[in-house]
């Protein structure tokens, strides 16, 4: 049996906020169009023909998954899978209110479900409405707070610019060994479009072109002249690796210990 531990659908690249340390650089980018139903219905065929269960399945975004107009059928389209995965994990960063449709669909589809929402404080009313809702629907919530005295993981970390660092190889490797898509995730596979990646860094970065666009570190799903086993094992051995090309254009930061490193989250550009 090939599991996978997660696999994030990236439904849109756009959002309400202007956070300066984005690890999806959303404001200082173009956003790419949101996924549409049809996409999102031909990957998750295609995934759960190479996976026979996945953990978490995660519908989220470079951006605020909650301005996507279609989320609703989106959640339906990954609930026809739901004997296939444990969870259905959705996130918002709570400054926009459920539609009646959302919050329909997530009371039909019961405790599959999990919401993280993520507590601000940039309008602390409207985080309180939006918590209320969802729990109207029935729907698990998991709360990170990110401002006061005690922030969630002690706040964000910075990702650093794009530019190459020229690290040797076994810095490289140390830096993809103490990363927490490493130690904790076991890789956080995240697409967009079809190319499933193991980190944030990795996919983010080569669909802006920003991280040279490397075969090896992805794993096309919607790439129909290789077998469903030949994916599998493509993602074995991306798991395996010493590294990815993205290690040299990170700082290497997720998952630091060092407080220093960590800073207060959602702080608004300009």
């Amino acid at each position: 049996m090939f599991v996978l531990n997660k696999l994030s659908l990236i439904i849109l690249t756009r959002c309400d906020l202007k956070c300066r340390l984005c690890c999806e650089y959303v404001p200082q980018n173009k956003p790419f169009p949101d996924m549409t139903v049809p996409e999102a219905k031909q990957i998750l065929a295609a995934a759960f023909t190479v996976a026979d269960r996945i953990h978490t399945l995660h519908l989220t975004g470079g951006g605020e998954p909650f301005l996507h107009p279609q989320l609703p059928e989106l959640v339906e389209a990954a609930m026809e899978y739901q004997n296939r995965f444990d969870t259905l994990m959705l996130f918002t960063n709570s400054t926009i209110l459920p539609s009646a449709r959302l919050r329909e669909v997530l009371k039909d589809s019961g405790a599959k479900i999990l919401v993280q929402v993520s507590r601000y404080g940039i309008n602390p009313d409207r985080e309180v409405e939006v918590i209320q809702a969802l729990e109207s629907c029935g729907v698990r919530l998991k709360i990170e707070t990110y401002y006061g005295e005690h922030q969630s993981f002690g706040g964000w970390i910075d990702f650093g610019p794009w530019d190459a660092r020229g690290r040797s190889p076994d810095d490289l490797e140390q830096t993809f060994r103490n990363c927490s898509v490493t130690k904790v995730l076991q890789g956080n596979w995240r697409t967009r479009d079809g190319r499933v990646h193991w980190c944030s860094r990795s996919q983010r970065g080569m669909e802006l072109g920003l991280v040279s666009d490397t075969p090896e570190d992805y794993v096309d799903l919607l790439d129909n002249t290789i077998t469903p086993e030949e994916k599998q094992e493509k993602f074995r051995k991306i798991a395996a690796k010493r590294y990815l090309t993205a290690c040299d254009r990170c700082s290497g930061d997720f998952g630091t210990e060092d407080q220093q490193k960590r800073y207060p989250a959602a702080e608004q550009m300009d």
